[in-house]
């Protein structure tokens, strides 16, 4: 069985064609845990009208408490040997779960990623059943790391609940906190064999405010300070083969947040991102699965805050106008004081 955790706010435009695509997949021994999470739209009575209709499906009602605890709602009932996670606007190819548990069955996997395909409100989409298998590959631990719905997306993906079930989202976290749980996941399986498909089974739905937004730039270091916190004891680092992915991306957002704080002249920010690099360069010259040119030019970006700079204007040149754009609003602000 299939545990599918839906966590469900004021959707009401959009709920039904989710549930739909999930309960006529083909594969059926699902149990469907809509957790609807202080909904003030009629999203209740959706579920409620559904929940009636199919015994599969079971509602958890809950005060707003936002989507990490949702999940979690979700993963402490769920009863499935694996585990999906489908967000309440989006929706599943018809052979979503049958493609994707093939693969984990056929390949004793402990993880396997589909493509996903964006579209928008009003948007139609044909989506018909393929009659050839999609082709999944065994992704090796670079290739999941730059692969981007593999690190930074939960949902589009099939997992063991004996892996999922050890973890819950940290409500504290509200910046990545997909590519945390992914990353924190998959640095606890010993040689974790993960497989992943470019077919389009996962259909994800851009619109205005969904859960996708701009942050404070202060907010990129909630998994560094995650990492260093709750990550950082040894036995973690050595328990799997990927667990240099979680600290490279702690290294990655620490850096990235001070190099904005630089720009904003934000001292207070400046030390703590310093210190958190300075206790990850520690943990980078330690651990042994990280090759040689990765510690590097970390090293080089962790002591040499320009040095990091020229790396990132050559990989994004758009970065000039951004820095120009705080430059002024810094002006202004000196201005107005």
């Amino acid at each position: 069985m299939i545990s599918v955790i839906i966590p469900v706010y004021n959707v009401e435009q959009y709920l039904e064609k989710c549930l739909i695509s999930v309960l006529t997949n083909t594969y059926r021994d699902l149990q469907v845990i809509c957790v609807n999470d202080g909904s003030t739209d009629s999203s209740s009575d959706i579920l409620q009208k559904w929940q009636q209709q199919d015994s599969r499906i079971i509602v958890i009602n809950q005060e707003n408490r936002g989507l990490p605890e949702a999940r979690n709602s979700g993963l402490e009932i769920a009863a499935g040997e694996y585990i999906a996670f489908v967000d309440s606007d989006d929706w599943v190819h018809p052979q979503y779960f049958q493609s994707m548990l093939n693969c984990m069955e056929q390949n004793n996997a402990d993880m396997v990623i589909c493509g996903c395909r964006k579209f928008s409100p009003g948007e139609e989409i044909d989506v018909n059943p393929f009659t050839e298998e999609p082709q999944y590959q065994k992704l090796t631990a670079k290739e999941f790391y730059h692969h981007y719905y593999a690190r930074h997306m939960i949902w589009a993906r099939l997992l063991r609940r004996q892996d999922a079930e050890k973890l819950r989202f940290p409500p504290a976290v509200d910046a990545l906190q997909d590519t945390l749980y992914n990353l924190t996941l998959i640095s606890r399986i010993k040689q974790p064999k993960v497989y992943e498909t470019d077919s389009p089974l996962y259909f994800y739905l851009q619109r205005p405010g969904s859960l996708v937004r701009s942050r404070p730039y202060e907010t990129s270091i909630q998994i560094s300070e995650w990492y260093l916190k709750n990550e950082r004891d040894p036995r973690h680092l050595k328990a799997g083969d990927w667990a240099w992915m979680l600290l490279l991306q702690s290294i990655t957002m620490a850096l990235s947040c001070r190099y904005s704080a630089y720009l904003w002249k934000n001292r207070e920010l400046i030390r703590h991102t310093n210190t958190m690099l300075r206790a990850m360069a520690k943990d980078i010259c330690l651990d042994s699965y990280i090759n040689y040119y990765d510690k590097l030019t970390r090293m080089a970006s962790i002591l040499f805050p320009a040095i990091y700079r020229q790396f990132r204007l050559r990989n994004d040149p758009s970065l000039k106008s951004y820095e120009q754009n705080i430059r002024k609003q810094m002006a202004v602000r000196q201005i107005s004081h």
